[in-house]
């Protein structure tokens, strides 16, 4: 049996382990008693509580077993911990890092076996690259689209807000009532400064926790809004009220950057992964294309050098196309 195909059935083998495993973990899970949406949205409530630390005097347990004491040695673990809350997914630590280690493993033997003109050097680097770059950015980019919703429905919910304190209802009153009537992913984390509120936290304290959980600049806002009416004072209804109008303002802004940029946009993308796509298509329809100059002395420099700035034109593409507004 070749070397390729033992790596190729270790790696088929451990995806199937770690495909079993989830499989039972979500099992145990839908039988666990949490299908009713509002239990299950009072259990993210506290497994995001749980996460984030807690609140001052709040203690939340969670049974993390040994996957603590393991993580430390991971780098950049605190990062990415906080990448995982802002995300918003049921993905743990553990099951991302499996992930990240499976998706690395498949990649350096697909290299190997299908582009055997690639150094070992540079398989071994490009393998871990590939194995955690897309569960990365697949994270990065649920919490982007999970801020994107919070920000959506934060105009309706400071409306609620200014409702509830024209009549009388104090802060966290109003808190509650969002809590209740705005879905999720708003709703939940108002639930949760609420529950923290409740246990003796102070309300500006309880929104900024809720910033970390949520890098959201809107939300920030509101947070030095409410700061500043806790120690100065002065009329909140009316600032939240001219705050949901700016908020609105920016949306309308957005759209329109997002309806000039369109054409930009596309064209990053394209010119980004066609030269890729290119690379594989040419090994698949030609397999020796690339062999006639493998025995060229600089060509694993300039495979190298290709592929970073593949990278390079990735990162400038992406620049280009940000408009802060």
């Amino acid at each position: 049996m070749s070397l390729y195909l033992q790596m190729m059935l270790c790696a088929g083998l451990f995806i199937g382990i770690v495909l079993v495993v989830q499989a039972l973990f979500s099992l145990t899970k839908q039988t666990g008693g949490a299908g009713d949406p509002q239990v299950k949205r009072r259990l993210e409530a506290l497994r995001r509580v749980s996460i984030s630390g807690g609140a001052d005097g709040v203690s939340v347990r969670q049974d993390k077993g040994e996957q603590a004491d393991w993580l430390r040695y991971v780098p950049f673990s605190k990062h990415f911990s906080k990448v995982i809350v802002q995300s918003g997914t049921d993905v743990t630590e553990a099951r991302a890092i499996f992930l990240m280690l499976a998706l690395a493993l498949v990649t350096f033997v697909a290299l190997n076996a299908f582009l055997p003109i690639l150094p070992l050097p540079l398989s071994l680097v490009l393998a871990p690259v590939m194995g955690i770059a897309p569960v990365y950015f697949f994270l990065k980019s649920a919490g982007e689209t999970r801020r994107r919703k919070f920000e959506a429905l934060l105009p309706e919910a400071l409306d609620l807000m200014v409702r509830s304190l024209k009549v009388g209802h104090p802060l966290s009153s109003a808190m509650s009532v969002v809590a209740r009537e705005i879905p999720a992913p708003l709703g939940p984390e108002f639930q949760i400064a609420f529950d923290q509120v409740t246990f003796g936290d102070e309300v500006p304290s309880a929104f900024i926790k809720m910033t970390e959980r949520v890098h959201a600049p809107d939300l920030a806002y509101l947070t030095t809004a409410i700061q500043i009416q806790y120690e100065s004072g002065g009329n909140l209804a009316e600032v939240l009220s001219k705050l949901s109008e700016v908020i609105r303002d920016r949306f309308r802004m957005f759209r329109k950057v997002k309806a000039i940029t369109a054409e930009g946009r596309f064209s990053a993308w394209f010119l980004s992964l066609f030269p890729v796509a290119m690379i594989f298509t040419i090994q698949l329809v030609k397999p020796d294309y690339y062999s006639q100059v493998y025995d060229f002395p600089y060509f694993p420099h300039l495979a190298g050098v290709t592929f970073v700035l593949l990278a390079v034109n990735i990162v400038a593409m992406k620049v280009i196309t940000s408009i802060r507004v």
